[in-house]
């Protein structure tokens, strides 16, 4: 996939995609943006092979979000986002930037009851309905008794991802209760299967962000 997305180059990808009907506004806009950050000496150009849509990196930014929110953390007076240093830094930021709450949960793994209405179960990542405060699922989530040290004001929404994203899913099973960071993480990227990814790494780093 890596070696993939390294040989386009993203300023010609940019300029053709700025042509494209549907999205030209967009487009021409991240061209500017970028050529702006070469002009300013902020990026090197002879690094800038991506993705086909212009995303750079690997946190795949787009030259707006590397404008707002990469860091140039080795201080080595570019900001390479191919570099481990300015990349993880940025990623970071750019979570901060978002709206990231380092002392808030992410998701928790849950048991439901068959009683829990079908309304009440996120499949997509377009958008999560029906959020409720965490105690009003009380009555549906069996194992309660272990998620029982969380605050019961927290707005929760419930998700049950599909064979698609875990193979061997139910209606019911796996599920979450999920989080305002988890739905951050949908800003970065709408996909379930990511969110309870970065999320699940989350939790594996001792320092969480």
């Amino acid at each position: 996939m890596e070696l993939m997305l390294e040989k386009m180059d993203i300023l010609s990808s940019l300029a053709t995609l700025s042509y494209d009907k549907r999205r030209s506004e967009f487009f021409t806009k991240e061209l500017l943006i970028l050529l702006k950050l070469i002009d300013e000496n902020q990026i090197d150009y002879k690094s800038l092979y991506g993705s086909w849509a212009g995303a750079f990196g690997f946190f795949q930014f787009m030259p707006s979000t590397i404008k707002n929110h990469a860091i140039d953390f080795n201080t080595d007076n570019y900001i390479d986002l191919k570099n481990s240093h300015d990349a993880y830094a940025s990623a970071a930021n750019y979570l901060k930037k978002i709206g990231w709450k380092k002392d808030s949960p992410c998701f928790y793994r849950i048991d439901l009851k068959e009683n829990i209405p079908k309304k009440y179960l996120n499949v997509s990542a377009k958008k999560l309905q029906n959020k409720k405060k965490l105690g009003f699922f009380k009555k549906y989530i069996d194992n309660y008794d272990d998620i029982s040290f969380l605050k019961s004001n927290y707005n929760v929404a419930i998700i049950t991802p599909d064979k698609d994203i875990i193979p061997g899913a139910d209606a019911l099973n796996p599920a979450y209760i999920v989080f305002d960071n988890y739905e951050i993480i949908l800003q970065w990227n709408r996909s379930l299967r990511f969110a309870l990814a970065v999320c699940t790494l989350k939790d594996k780093f001792k320092n969480e962000l």
